[in-house]
Formats: structure tokens, sequence, C-alpha cells
């Protein structure tokens, strides 16, 4: 009964239709009470209405290949209908592309999108953009039939074992239109000489291992490679064979470490994306400016890029995506004109281009022309005068991200376009301003309206993050996440006269850590403005007293959901009690040892939305309650904290 609840719970209300009911309890008795069966088998047929359907399915579990093993008998013939069941050959193909990882590896998804780019799995004649969609749609299909799951950390997804094992076994069945050679973190040393015998070979993945030599003939002969992965190994260089891979598509050596020099690249006229981020690269290889079809081209962390010949960027019209954040490379437009380096101006002349990632050293010597920025689909661009350190905030899928390291706000000219487009803000180490107000009015900006998300931290000139005595329209009212770290001297978010209603209206997340001079979070004047608010984390402000100042009433906080408090040895109180909470879920307290009270007047102001507060349980049992009902009703929803270690 288990086995067909878990079959029906993933097939769908369909099983109940009296004509399918019968076949669809035969198919769950035949996937053995296995979980994995059951789950994967029941997705292939969800919502499958024609009887015709689950008689094919039926037939194929009854009369799979006799001459398996026995646990292919048990376990694979089940697995293969759902690949059976996939709607096209090429998710078929996109399915066992994966078999191709390690057991148990989180593969990327941009790599592997790329990937099946590369080997014909996506259409390449279409936008970046495009190609990606698709890309994400198949490995959500394949997700939904059970045959791929979420991998280990975010952006990723891998195989089941056991699934990856089916793979494999269907792959070595039919035999594959697709030769590949997969050898991953292996710690090979010495890959073959030559793939004699393989000339099919489309795709070699050669990752992680140890590798310091690549043989000159390796690539002789290997006419139809897609795809070459070398990453994470211990080149130093290619040989010059590699300009043989006219068919190749996916060039990707990301974090080869000791990588110095490549050979001309000039034959590769089908390159579609070339990763070489994390490697040693003076300069970019000769011929790179003949790869007309490149669509992306990674150098990120290339912290001893020095050389990229005039002409080389603007001669990539096809590229959509150029990300070389954190690289060592200057864009210096006048010298880099007069000693033969490519210009910023060269990014400026391509059309297709939709994705930036770069630092500048400085701006007035660029053009961040806001009509251009307005173009991009996603931008992060670092402005950190002889800086490339990559410690900071990654961008979001179609974010536009300013990160301003080291700057003299007040001083620094050419960030208007900047500001007045950026989606997200960083602010790091960055002087000239005691108050974030003061950016706008000395940029001319109206109010900083795209910023979503705002970070400020180790800006020690900061007091305030909105003066209103110096402001006479809005400030930022679009904002909707904001984080502040170790800002020594911020005395109030909001400082001064109150400005005119719309400042930070659309505020959901602030977070606080490390600002010491800080005694209250939200003052009465700021609680006017911030009714879209949902959650706030504070952590170790050693001056901090209250979280919300003045009498507070529901309608001031309706969609307030998450408070979490940690290290605030002054805390006396979160807010003054409300007789209700209107969305409040969940409380969270660490290391606050003189707060004794929690915002609750009765019994029934007690949040009905309220799961759990969790904090230590000697902190829980000093707790004051101004009756017992209040205590009663709090009791079975508290969570104890485990001390950290």
């Amino acid at each position: 009964e288990a086995a067909w609840n878990l079959f029906a719970q993933n097939a769908g209300d369909v099983v109940e239709v009296p004509s399918i009911n019968p076949l669809a309890r035969a198919v769950a008795k035949e996937c053995g009470g296995l979980p994995l069966a059951l789950k994967t088998v029941g997705k292939s047929m969800r919502n499958k209405r024609r009887i015709e359907l689950w008689k094919h399915a039926l037939h194929h579990l009854q009369h799979s290949d006799p001459h398996v093993k026995h646990i292919e008998d048990e376990v694979y013939r089940r697995l293969k209908l759902s690949y059976d069941s996939l709607p096209s050959k090429i998710l078929q193909s996109c399915f066992l592309f994966c078999s191709l990882y390690p057991e148990n590896y989180s593969i990327g998804t941009d790599e592997l999108i790329q990937c099946w780019i590369a080997d014909r799995l996506i259409n390449e004649h279409q936008p970046l953009e495009d190609c990606f969609n698709d890309g994400i749609a198949l490995i959500e299909t394949l997700k939904d039939s059970c045959l791929l799951e979420q991998g280990d950390y975010g952006g990723t997804v891998k195989l089941h074992d056991v699934v990856r094992d089916v793979a494999i076994w269907i792959s070595t069945k039919q035999g594959s239109e697709k030769p590949c050679a997969s050898i991953l973190f292996t710690n090979i040393t010495k890959p073959p000489k030559q793939f004699s015998g393989f000339s099919e070979l489309t795709v070699i993945l050669l990752v992680g291992n140890p590798i310091n030599k690549i043989h000159d003939n390796l690539f002789a002969g290997l006419r139809k490679l897609r795809v070459l992965n070398l990453s994470q190994s211990h080149i130093v260089t290619l040989p010059p064979s590699l300009s043989q891979l006219q068919e190749l598509r996916a060039l990707l050596l990301r974090d080869c470490c000791y990588l110095e020099k490549l050979p001309s690249l000039g034959a590769l006229r089908k390159l579609l994306v070339m990763d070489l981020s994390g490697t040693r690269l003076r300069e970019l290889p000769n011929g790179t400016s003949k790869l007309k079809k490149l669509q992306e081209l990674h150098l990120s962390r290339t912290h001893h890029l020095e050389t990229i010949e005039a002409g080389t960027i603007s001669g990539l019209q096809s590229l959509e995506l150029l990300d070389m954040s954190f690289s060592a490379y200057k864009w210096d437009t006048r010298c880099n004109v007069d000693y033969g380096k490519a210009s910023f101006n060269e990014i400026l002349t391509l059309d297709r281009l939709s994705i930036v990632k770069l630092r500048l050293d400085k701006v007035d010597s660029v053009t961040l022309d806001s009509a251009w920025l307005m173009k991009l689909r996603e931008f992060n661009i670092q402005i950190s005068p002889g800086s490339c350190d990559s410690n900071h905030l990654a961008t979001q899928h179609d974010e536009k991200r300013a990160i301003l390291r080291g700057v003299d706000l007040m001083g620094i000219k050419g960030l208007n376009g900047l500001l007045d487009t950026a989606s997200a803000l960083d602010l790091v180490i960055c002087g000239g301003i005691s108050a974030l107000s003061e950016l706008s009015i000395s940029h001319r900006l109206s109010s900083l309206q795209s910023v979503k998300s705002l970070s400020i931290s180790k800006c020690d000139c900061i007091t305030s993050l909105i003066s209103g005595d110096n402001i006479s329209g809005t400030i930022l009212p679009n904002l909707e996440h904001l984080s502040l770290n170790r800002l020594e001297n911020l005395g109030a978010i909001l400082g001064g006269m109150v400005p005119r209603k719309g400042c930070l209206k659309w505020l959901k997340t602030i977070e606080v850590v490390d600002c010491k001079k800080l005694k209250a979070l939200i003052s009465f004047a700021l609680l006017q403005q911030v009714k879209n608010l949902e959650q706030i984390k504070v952590k170790n402000c050693s001056k901090m007293k209250y979280i919300i100042g003045g009498e507070v009433s529901a309608e001031m906080i309706p969609k307030l959901r998450v408070i979490e408090l940690s290290d605030l040895p002054m805390l006396k109180t979160i807010c003054s009690r409300l007789p209700a909470w209107p969305a409040l879920e969940m409380i969270e307290v660490r290391n606050c040892p003189m707060l004794t009270k929690l915002p609750f007047a009765t019994s029934n102001g007690v949040a009905a939305t309220l799961k759990e507060i969790r904090g230590e349980l000697q902190w829980w049992n000093r707790l004051i309650y101004s009756n017992d009902e209040i205590k009663s009703s709090l009791q079975h929803r508290f969570q104890p904290l485990k001390p950290l270690r």
C-alpha cells in the first residue's frame, strides 16, 4: 500500500480514472517496491490519460531484456522506462551526457548548458539567452522526470548514483551515437599520447587531474571533437596540434592555474565558448580576433593578464558575454592606444554584447554611458583602483551590479551613468561622504531609483544612510535589500529631518553587522517609511539597545516575518509590545543576555503565523512574561539552539 501511495503521489490523479487504475496498479507492482523506481516511473507517467500509453509502459516493464544481470532486472529496466518516456531524443542525449561526470558530482548548470550547446544538443544559431533558457527548460524536464536532481550547491545538478549507472548501462547497451571520453578527478598525471582509433570522439573531459603536459599528437586526428574540457589541470601550455580541432565549439581551461601560454587559435573558427578563467596567461593567444563565432569569453581572475592586442576584442563581433571580473588587465583608453593594446572603446563596438563583467582602475578615461549600460541585460562593473580582490557578492541573474571599492565618492568623476542604471550597488572601503544621500547630490542623480539592493561595508566616513537635511526629494525609492557591515561611525539609518515620503518604501530586508555605535535599528520616523519590511537581521552591534523605536502598531509592520538577533549585549527590547503581529513567523535570539521580554502584549497577540522561537535554553528560562497565558502560548513554539563552538 505504501508503494502504491508513493507511485500515485508522483503519477497524479490520473491513476484514479477507472479505466487506467488497474493498469496503473500493475505498473506500480512492476516497480517491485523500489522507491527510486516508483518515483521515476510515476513521474514519467504523470497525468497521461491515454490507455495506450499505460499499456505500452506495462509491456516495456514486463518484457525488458531478459539477459540483464539481477540488479539490472530489479532496477535498471524500471528506470529505463523514464528514459524511454522522455519526449525527445535530445532530452535523452542530454541525460546520457550527464553520466560523463563522476558519481555524486555536482555539475555546474552553466557548464552543462555550454557543453550541450557545443555538442549540438541545443540550437547554437540563436541568442545566448535563448540557448540558456532552452538549457534550463531541459534541466527542469529531467528533474521533473526524477532523472536529475538538485546538486549540493546553488546552480548545480547531479545524478543519483543508481540513475548514473542506468545512464551508463543504456549508453553501453545502445551504442552511443556521440563517442565521448571522460576522465575526471582520477589523479592521472599523464594522459594518453594519442586517442588512436577514436577519430569519432566529440567530447573529451579531462577535468581535475594533475596533468602537466599534453603530448604533441594528442589532438591529431580528432577532427570531430566539439568539446574539450581540461579545467583544473596542471598544464603549462597546449601543443600546436590544438589548431587541428576545427570542429571545436567549447574550449574550457578554467582554473588551470599553471597555464601561461597557448598556441594560435585562429584556426578554431567554430569556437563558441572559451573559458580561460583563473589561468596565468599574460597575453591573449594569437588569432583570438579571428574567432568570429565566439559568443562567450571568460577571463575572470586572470591576475597576470597584461596584454590584449588592439583589435582583438573588436574583432569578436558575435560576442554576447565578456567576463573579466578581477582581471589585472587595465582598460585605460589613452594609455592603451599609445601602446597598441585593446582599449575600452573596443567593447563599445560589440553590438551583440549583453553581459559584461569587468574591473576598472578608474572611470575618467572610459565612457560608462547610460545608454550603453541600459542596452546590457546584465553587468558587474567594479571600480577599484589598483585592486583585483575577488571578495564580493556574486551577480544574480539579470542583475546590474556596480561595486565601488576604495573610491573617494565625493571626488570621483564619471559615475553618473553607472549609478543611474545599477540595480545593485556595493560600497566597500569608500570615503568622501557621511551619508549616501550626499552621493545623489554630488553626482546630480535624481534618487538612485534603479537600486534594489544596497550593501555598504567598511566605510568609516558614513554616519547615516540618509540625511534628511540635505535632500529635497525621495532617495532609494525602489530599494528592497539593505546590508550594512562594519560601519564604525554609523549612528542612525535615517538622520536629520524626515525626507518626503517614498524613501525606502519598498524595503523588504535589512541586515546590520558590526556597527558599534548604532543604538537603534529603526527609529519611529523610519518606521513610517518601511511598511513592506519582511526580514530584520542584526548581529554584533555592541551598543544596540532596541530594534524598533516608539509606540509600534500592527499597521506599521504588516509584513514583518523574520527577526534574527545575535551578539547584542546591550539589547533590552525588540519593540513595544503589540496587541497583534499580522505576519510574524520566526524570532531567533542568540547571545542577547539583557533581552528578557518578548513583544507580545497578550496571548491573543501571539501571531497565528508564528511557527517558532529559537534561542539558547538558558535565555529562554530567564524570560519574563506579563502573564502565564502568554508563556503557555509560546512554549510549544520554542526550539533550543545548540551552543556555538
